[in-house]
């Protein structure tokens, strides 16, 4: 027996042990990124609310309102006379559309003549009266300075041309609202042309500004339309003005005639 296990155990000596090949790894694939989930519509609505909302505004007190202040001639005038008042609107009606008188005239007895000389020269006195002399002769018309008056505001100043210009034009308005009202009625109508009807519907509404303005000087007394669109305007005294030269000094002259004839009388206007 001891002889067979030796020579078993030199048999198994002699066999070599056998090489273990290692196995090549096999690569694993990563895994796919997850993808993120799309936030709910509803959320991103939420988002868009919350950003269109505006912050609360802070309610504001309402501040009392200041009484209005009644618009008074300034303590250091006087109120022109009613002779003045007369005497100033005579003579701004006489430089201004004394020129229609002739025209109207003719036209009345039916003659036939040319209108555009006399139309021209209205329009120049027109121009000359109303804007040149209150821009450029101290805030005067020729109407001012012969009966020595002159208009102020609150502030003691004499308002703008345009003031005057408006005012000035009142007579205009009046002449061509009446002659449209009675070219309306000769017609019967506004007329078949498209331009006649303008003209007519133009002309009937420059009435409106006339009469306001004479029913705010009977209701107020001493303001009318355009003495208070212009923040109160009244016409009052002056003296002899000392810085007169030239022309307006000749132009103011005239005054001591009209003085002389009683046409400035010390008689106020009543309020």
């Amino acid at each position: 027996m001891g002889l067979l296990e030796k020579a078993g155990n030199i048999s198994s000596e002699d066999e070599k042990p056998e090489t273990k090949i290692p196995k090549k790894a096999v690569p694993v694939a990563a895994p796919a990124p997850v993808k993120a989930a799309k936030p709910v519509k509803t959320a991103k609505k939420a988002k868009r609310a919350e950003k269109k909302k505006k912050p609360e505004k802070k309610v504001r007190e309402k501040k009392p309102r200041a009484p209005r202040v009644k618009k008074e001639l300034p303590p250091d005038f006087e109120v022109a006379t009613r002779g003045q008042r007369l005497t100033r609107r005579i003579v701004d009606f006489l430089v201004s559309y004394g020129w229609s008188l002739p025209v109207l005239g003719i036209t009345g007895w039916g003659l036939y003549f040319n209108p555009t000389p006399f139309i021209i020269l209205g329009l120049g006195l027109i121009v000359f009266n109303l804007w040149f002399m209150p821009a450029y002769a101290g805030g005067r018309s020729v109407g001012n300075w012969i009966s020595r008056t002159r208009y102020v505001n609150t502030r003691g100043e004499s308002p703008i041309w345009i003031y005057f210009t408006l005012k000035g034009m009142t007579t205009l308005f009046i002449l061509i609202g009446l002659w449209a009202v009675s070219v309306v009625m000769s017609n019967k109508g506004f007329g078949e042309t498209t331009g006649s009807q303008i003209f007519s519907a133009i002309g009937i509404l420059m009435l409106i500004p006339p009469l306001l303005d004479y029913i705010m000087y009977k209701l107020r007394g001493d303001l009318g339309l355009w003495d208070t669109a212009f923040g109160g305007v009244w016409l009052v005294r002056t003296t002899k003005s000392t810085e007169a030269k030239g022309w307006l000094k000749r132009l103011e002259s005239i005054s001591d005639f009209t003085e002389s004839k009683g046409w400035l009388s010390d008689e106020e206007k009543s309020s």
